[in-house]
């Protein structure tokens, strides 16, 4: 029970924190650019709670999947000619409020990377590879998972520990551990032996004695745990925000190229691919609550993640999202005129209408994958 509240309370603090930096951008820009803000809401209508402060609307509302600020203007031609419309600014202007959610999450997600690489952040190995000298990286071997009723179980090792060293039976040596397959391979030859463990937990080493078992087989692994490499970055700080920027604009392009290979996936009728890829409110959740366990940082490497995910997606072409909206900007820039505003509201309500059943759709994907 406990690790499903954890779940639960970890992701919606992650939705929450990606929101409100995301709508917070566009509520800025758009007040400091003398627009009249209606509303700023936290999920998607049917309204739960609304309170009106000044001139603007906070509501908490129904559907969990996002969030919204609606300026006046935005979406009728009410109030022409009156500067807090936001249809009466200038294109620049209207797309500096239109682009600002995208780049307060691609602003959050580099203030953590930069804090992260000056202060020790787990990335996957092909990132610190390739970005990094080795000098800067540390490799470390963390538990991932333990398997219930197993030695390690029974030793009290936890999901998220580091394990650091190790005392095989001989009690003579003790053997730094840095990859997966060093420890493979000195537990397999202790298979019956006491060994010592050398762990972190929460910043704090401790020692945990463990036997593996003596001829192991797959429905009885020798100690019962899945083993994670991990490759810890820690750069001086005054190279942090350089090296910041350099993992923040790595992590757009992979998520970039991978949802390129989604859409390729999906024109190629490999859609196995494509659902084993996808994840939905759940499956984040789920991922969300096995990083909280795992520790604080690897849980903000997560929202800094997610943060850039959230970014890229919102630039994308379609109606209803920032990038459907800069689009209609842009063709308003080249025809000379604004495009007629109901052909924008229904591309617009189509556009979120389409979206609501995707998400649904990912969502019944995630159910099917967990049960």
């Amino acid at each position: 029970m406990r690790k499903y509240l954890l779940t639960i309370v970890v992701f919606i603090a992650i939705l929450g924190l990606l929101v409100f930096v995301h709508e917070l951008g566009h509520f800025v820009v758009a007040k400091k650019s003398g627009m009249k803000v209606d509303e700023f809401g936290f999920g998607f209508p049917p309204r739960i709670y609304g309170k009106k402060w000044g001139d603007t609307l906070y509501s908490l509302n129904l559907l969990p999947f996002g969030g919204f600020v609606k300026v006046w203007g935005e979406d009728d031609i009410e109030g022409l000619g009156d500067m807090q419309n936001f249809a009466s600014h200038t294109a620049w202007s209207r797309f500096l409020v239109l682009v600002a959610g995208v780049a307060m999450n691609f602003l959050l997600a580099y203030l953590i990377f930069s804090v992260g690489v000056a202060g020790g952040m787990p990335l996957p190995g092909e990132f610190a590879r390739l970005l990094f000298p080795s000098n800067d990286v540390q490799q470390t071997v963390h538990v991932g998972g333990v398997v219930p009723g197993s030695p390690a179980e029974q030793a009290g090792l936890l999901s998220g520990d580091t394990i650091r060293q190790i005392m095989i039976s001989s009690g003579r040596e003790i053997i730094p551990i840095a990859s997966v397959s060093k420890m493979q391979e000195i537990i397999g030859a202790e298979e019956g032996n006491e060994i010592r463990l050398y762990i972190i937990r929460e910043g704090i080493q401790q020692e945990i004695e463990i036997v593996p078992r003596k001829n192991p087989d797959a429905e009885r692994a020798a100690i019962g745990v899945f083993l994670v490499e991990e490759h810890v970055v820690d750069v001086p700080f005054w190279r942090a925000p350089w090296d910041g920027a350099r993992v923040t604009f790595f992590v757009v392009m992979e998520t970039i190229q991978g949802l390129g290979s989604m859409v390729a996936n999906l024109f190629t009728g490999n859609t196995e691919m494509v659902k084993e890829s996808v994840r939905g409110p759940i499956g984040i959740a789920e991922i969300a609550g096995e990083t909280a366990r795992a520790g604080f940082t690897q849980t903000m490497l997560l929202v800094a993640v997610l943060s850039l995910t959230l970014g890229v997606l919102n630039l994308l072409p379609i109606p209803a999202l920032d990038g459907g909206r800069i689009f209609f900007l842009l063709i308003e820039k080249i025809r000379g005129k604004p495009i007629p505003l109901p052909v924008s509201q229904y591309a617009h309500a189509a556009g979120f209408v389409a979206l609501l059943l995707l998400m649904l759709v990912v969502t019944y994907l995630d159910i099917q994958r967990i049960f």
